[in-house]
């Protein structure tokens, strides 16, 4: 990343690898953020760590949070709890954090109670998980975006705006993170008039999909839901399918539908539908922040402008400026910058424009329910992802 921070190894706790955002009062806004800046996590925690990186130098050039610079220190956790842990603790220790982010949702659990108990400062997290809005648990978390749950509950508005009485298929890893949202799906289903024809449980990894796509042929729904994996299983669950002649309309939640994953697929994505939390179409962005999304992906080094932007990196950027919203709030006020009066701003926004990134926002339950679902097209070398209105 070119000119966006300095940067500095020191010898902290764990071997963090630790980044100063540039600053130039006595008084900035403290963030901690961990990443998993090694291991096999390491592409999304850089891809993260960049959108921190191009959403602080934009806050920072333009006024800071009223005035104040923000400092950020990114530690590598491997994604691992017990390094994220570590991590949050020496910063919080040191004095004056403002914030601190998790890379995933066992962090935010793992933290929690000592966060709520003893040092009460506001955070955030990349996970979903349906169970983050349980605001008195998660008392200082806040998600910037949808949860699972929300997201099968928007697929499922999706196919009643399509079709009446429509039936699905739900296809899930064999994983905390993919039996997450079924209980919510089912009650919701109930409700809305969907019928659930098909739960089919796979491994996370290494699996024959013959059997699962079987299932699905004999199913005969009209639409599929992947839940529950990331670039793994879910595309052979897919392939196989249509070769068995399945009919159904292919569909998933965030994790299997970012772009470029969705590229990678090939043909056999062609009409595939996700939802995902924001605006990640860059070549008609319209908005200060999300035009200022655009120009700092036009000029990442070494990485590809494709069009589309990466969930991870808008996820940091959407965070940053909700966090510039939130302090700057309380700053105004002259409130003091702990996680009470903190998370209170937070779920003060209401109809806040996020300027191109996902419209118009409220906090609900300290998350923000609403998505965007895209048709996928894809055709030999050709790729296209168009919103949905439903």
């Amino acid at each position: 990343m070119k000119h966006y921070i300095k940067s500095a190894i020191t010898g902290v706790a764990l071997g963090a690898f630790t980044v100063m955002a540039a600053f130039a009062q006595e008084d900035p806004v403290k963030f901690s953020i961990a990443l998993p800046l090694s291991g096999p996590l390491a592409f999304s925690g850089a891809v993260q760590q960049a959108g921190w990186q191009s959403a602080i130098k934009y806050i920072n050039e333009n006024g800071g949070i009223e005035g104040r610079q923000i400092a950020a220190e990114f530690y590598d956790d491997e994604y691992k709890v017990d390094l994220g842990v570590a991590g949050f603790k020496r910063a919080a220790s040191a004095g004056d954090l403002v914030f601190a982010a998790g890379d995933g949702t066992p962090f935010i659990r793992a933290i929690s109670p000592e966060n709520n108990d003893t040092y009460r400062i506001l955070m955030s997290a990349t996970g979903f998980a349906s169970d983050v809005i349980d605001t008195q648990t998660y008392k200082y978390n806040f998600l910037p975006g949808p949860t699972y749950s929300d997201m099968v509950g928007e697929l499922f508005t999706f196919m009643k705006s399509r079709k009446d009485n429509p039936t699905v298929a739900i296809v899930y890893s064999a994983t905390e993170f993919g039996r997450d949202p079924l209980e919510n799906a089912r009650a919701m289903a109930k409700e809305m008039g969907v019928d659930i024809v098909l739960e089919e449980e796979t491994k996370w990894s290494g699996v024959d999909v013959t059997a699962s796509a079987i299932k699905l042929r004999n199913a005969k729904a009209d639409y599929v839901i992947f839940h529950g994996y990331a670039g793994n299983v879910w595309p052979e669950v897919m392939k196989t399918a249509k070769e068995y002649g399945v009919q159904s309309v292919f569909m998933g939640t965030a994790y299997n539908s970012d772009p470029e994953m969705v590229r990678g697929v090939g043909e056999a994505a062609d009409g595939y539908v996700g939802v995902v939390p924001y605006d990640l179409t860059m070549e008609d962005a319209e908005g200060d922040y999300a035009v200022a999304i655009r120009d700092s992906l036009q000029n990442w080094d070494g990485h590809e402008y494709t069009g589309y932007a990466n969930m991870g990196y808008v996820q940091s950027w959407l965070t940053a400026l909700v966090l510039r919203e939130a302090i700057g709030g309380a700053i105004k006020a002259g409130e003091e910058l702990n996680g009470d009066n903190l998370i209170a701003r937070v779920n003060q926004l209401q109809d806040w424009d996020t300027k191109g990134i996902i419209g118009d926002i409220s906090f609900t339950d300290q998350r923000i329910q609403k998505g965007v679902i895209y048709q996928y097209n894809v055709s030999g070398d050709s790729f296209s992802m168009e919103a949905q209105d439903y």
